[in-house]
């Protein structure tokens, strides 16, 4: 059995737009995953495609930095259902069910830059709190 991903939004710097899988397989940045997509969104490992006992398709996030999202909902492990968006890091794919005998799919090409640097992260400082006003002790007050 094999499951094609089909790209739904517009994503920039990406060759591709449907991805083959044939659970259990792994779609992340790595070259070593079964489905190598090349993001900044993307985590090396990002999530694992298997199929349950009764052959139900299960999508699992491998504790990735942007997570999965099954129809704008985060989850960690979900069974994907027909008609759901799966959104993987800033892609969203529809997934469906293809027979073998489909396209082979590409061999993975080797990534721009360094696969196993992670993506620096914007991070926001916050302002200190404002001082309290100071208060002149009370018996400075009753003389005022």
């Amino acid at each position: 059995m094999y499951y094609q991903l089909i790209l739904q939004n517009h994503v920039d710097d990406l060759n591709q737009t449907t991805w083959l899988i044939k659970p259990p397989g792994v779609v992340g940045r790595d070259m070593n995953c079964q489905v190598c997509i090349d993001h900044p969104s993307i985590s090396r490992q990002h999530c694992q495609f298997s199929l349950n006992h009764e052959e139900t398709l299960i999508v699992k996030d491998l504790d990735s930095m942007n997570g999965i999202y099954i129809d704008d909902t985060r989850v960690k492990q979900a069974a994907l259902m027909p008609g759901q968006v799966l959104q993987i890091g800033a892609l969203r794919v529809h997934v469906e069910f293809t027979t073998g005998a489909g396209p082979v799919p590409k061999p993975a090409t080797k990534p721009k830059g360094n696969v196993n640097a992670t993506q620096p992260m914007k991070t926001i400082r916050p302002e200190p709190a404002p001082a309290p006003p100071v208060e002149k002790p009370w018996w400075k007050r009753l003389f005022e």
